[in-house]
């Protein structure tokens, strides 16, 4: 009974002494509690800011001198160009089996890019049967997210692929991937022609519509009401809406006695101004603070700093091909791409030395570049290979990002294990410069593009296997 009191008195002064600090201090449990979802908050912003900081220009940009131009996704850094992805590829490695083999005689277009980078949507022509598919994928995971068919007519698409409005006979409609009804647009005694409309752009968040009328008119469209909240009158002449740019700009083209000029026009009060003469193809920067165009004469791309009003030649965006490349869209993302990236086929492969085969088992060069880990090219000479080399002959010049090596003799844990690893290997290119590797496996991308027809690779030292001296190279990708 003794014990028991005790415990009890103990107790109570541990309630008591509770007490009277939360008499000192009601807030003291809460406080606490704030200030951990403080840290919460505080981490969540951390990683935003992280993510934000991670973001990168990118263009989707149209191949000219072609009769079916090629599109390109294509990063931006400053005034050089960091990656560049054709379009054609990407929906080969984001397509199932099923779809390539479903779709196989559609002509493919890229429709746009959400303004975030996060999705794209392709524009499946199947001209023979008069259908067109609407095909959207994530492009940070690589699964289809939604896919849709349309009216056989071109449609334009929302900046969040959410709206595509088309023309079916003789009325445009908007159809809303989110509802999954289309909804006709009726002009009751208007003048607007549905071709006028079909020309038209989206606001950036989705919710406005403009187009040019045959009355000299900018035609500002509510979607969610489905009509007409604003006319702007224009100068005379043929007129065609380029770019919605942030939440109240556009960008509109005017041909007027043969000359063509492009304005800026704030759709909230009226005002605008002439940014130039002669611009083919005018795009806006994402920030509103360049224009990129082309001339009618000039193979070139040029930019006009908005601020200033100075014009100067562009950066040229060129393709493999030696064609100039027009940025048709931007978007601002953090996504990394690289997967996505096109493998540069190596033309011819040459080694210094390499080791006699056992039976069907070839260490030759080729295995380099078969895409098989579990085969492998093995250097022949005695000692430890250190020395040898390895060149790449790409045929042509090429734009290298990037390289990923698979170290070792990788057909099994055992062979690993066995046989010697590449510890530095040196890279030289055809332009003069070189760098040296030390770390293998994962795909190194290098601080700047490198234009060159060939890469020689040179093994500078090993780490030692534990049974064989030769020193063994799985598989070989460049970007």
């Amino acid at each position: 009974m003794k014990i028991i009191r005790n415990i009890l008195i103990i107790i109570f002064l541990i309630v008591l002494v509770a007490c009277n600090a939360f008499a000192k201090d009601p807030t003291a449990f809460s406080s606490k509690t704030v200030d951990v979802a403080s840290e919460v908050v505080k981490s969540s912003d951390k990683t935003e800011l992280a993510k934000e900081n991670r973001k990168k220009e990118w263009a989707l940009t149209i191949e000219g001198g072609k009769e079916d131009p090629a599109a390109f996704l294509v990063q931006l850094e400053g005034a050089k160009v960091e990656r560049f992805l054709s379009a054609e590829k990407l929906i080969s490695l984001l397509q199932s089996k099923e779809d390539k083999e479903k779709y196989r005689d559609s002509y493919i277009s890229v429709g746009r890019i959400t303004d975030d980078g996060n999705q794209i949507a392709f524009v499946l022509d199947l001209f023979k049967e008069a259908r067109l598919i609407i095909q959207i994928y994530d492009l940070d995971s690589g699964n289809k997210a939604n896919e849709f068919e349309l009216p056989y007519n071109h449609p334009v698409i929302s900046s969040d692929l959410t709206k595509y409005l088309y023309e079916k006979k003789d009325k445009a409609y908007i159809y809303d991937t989110l509802t999954d009804q289309s909804t006709a647009i009726r002009l009751d005694g208007s003048s607007i022609d549905v071709d006028d409309i079909h020309q038209g752009q989206f606001s950036p968040d989705s919710t406005q519509f403009c187009f040019t009328d045959s009355q000299q008119n900018i035609v500002v469209f509510d979607v969610s009401k489905y009509r007409i909240i604003k006319k702007i009158h224009i100068d005379s002449g043929m007129a065609i809406v380029n770019q919605w740019v942030q939440k109240d700009k556009i960008i509109y083209s005017l041909d007027s006695m043969s000359v063509t000029k492009t304005y800026l026009l704030n759709v909230s009060n009226g005002e605008e101004r002439l940014l130039g003469k002669g611009m083919e193809r005018p795009l806006m920067s994402r920030d509103g603070s360049k224009l990129w165009f082309e001339k009618l004469d000039s193979p070139s791309n040029y930019k006009l700093n908005i601020n200033t009003g100075f014009e100067s030649k562009a950066a040229p965006i060129t393709t493999i091909d030696g064609n100039m490349a027009t940025p048709v869209q931007w978007f601002y993302t953090a996504n990394d791409f690289s997967k996505y990236e096109s493998e540069i086929k190596v033309h011819q492969i040459k080694a210094s030395s390499t080791l006699s085969s056992e039976g069907s088992q070839s260490y030759d060069a080729k295995n380099l570049v078969d895409g098989d880990k579990a085969t492998a090219w093995c250097e022949g000479v005695k000692g430890n290979g250190e020395g040898e080399t390895i060149v790449l002959d790409l045929g042509s010049l090429h734009k290298v990002n990037g390289i990923q090596i698979i170290n070792g003799y990788a057909k099994s844990e055992k062979s690993y294990r066995e046989n010697n690893r590449v510890q530095k290997l040196k890279l030289q290119f055809s332009d003069g410069s070189s760098l040296v590797l030390n770390e293998f496996n994962a795909r190194k991308n290098f601080k700047k593009t490198i234009y060159t027809s060939f890469i020689k690779l040179t093994i500078l030292s090993v780490e030692r296997g534990t049974k064989y001296q030769d020193t063994c190279i799985s598989d070989l990708r460049l970007f």
